[in-house]
């Protein structure tokens, strides 16, 4: 894990660099503090999935290209169990990448790992579509202020931008299977 958090922070900085923007510029536009970035920078943070996806999002990047190999983009991958990219996203909330980089890439897939009693922070909206099935245990998912429960074997769809968030409120650890199209 400490490879991925090292990758992200190296490819995070030479973006931004490379967008010509300073920490503070970053900051302001994925409303973070440049503090926060140049921690996540270094490799002395991991961020939440709150941040990553605001700092991303102002990236104008899709979160696979900080998590994955973007040198080598094929037409077909197979990821075994062992050699997932993942990384803790606060609340002891594990995000695994599910699905490496291919060429023109249209979707990517994460699994999520949520101990009991976590929750995902405050309402997110982003670009796309999302889609979240409940592989294990269940999850309580607010969209639109709306409380859906996805129990083992649910789902939920829907635009991404509509502001969202989850929480564990089950007896057990709870996993989903997340298939996001940025596009």
């Amino acid at each position: 894990m400490e490879e991925t958090v090292s990758k992200l922070g190296e490819r995070l900085k030479r973006v931004r660099l490379e967008q010509g923007l300073t920490l503070r510029d970053l900051g302001l536009r994925a409303q973070v503090s440049a503090g926060t970035i140049q921690k996540i920078e270094a490799g002395r943070l991991v961020p939440s999935v709150e941040i990553f996806v605001k700092v991303t999002k102002a990236l104008r990047r899709r979160a696979s290209f900080f998590l994955g190999d973007e040198d080598g983009a094929a037409d077909v991958r197979v990821i075994r169990r062992e050699a997932r990219k993942s990384f803790d996203a606060g609340a002891r909330i594990k995000i695994e990448s599910i699905a490496e980089t291919l060429r023109e890439p249209k979707m990517e897939g994460y699994l999520i790992t949520v101990p009991k009693r976590a929750r995902s922070g405050r309402p997110l909206g982003f670009s796309g579509e999302i889609l979240f099935f409940c592989n294990k245990g269940s999850v309580d998912f607010f969209v639109r202020g709306k409380k859906e429960v996805l129990r083992q074997g649910d789902s939920i769809h829907f635009k991404a931008a509509i502001p969202h968030r989850f929480q564990n409120n089950g007896p057990i650890v709870a996993e989903l299977l997340v298939v996001w199209s940025p596009a």
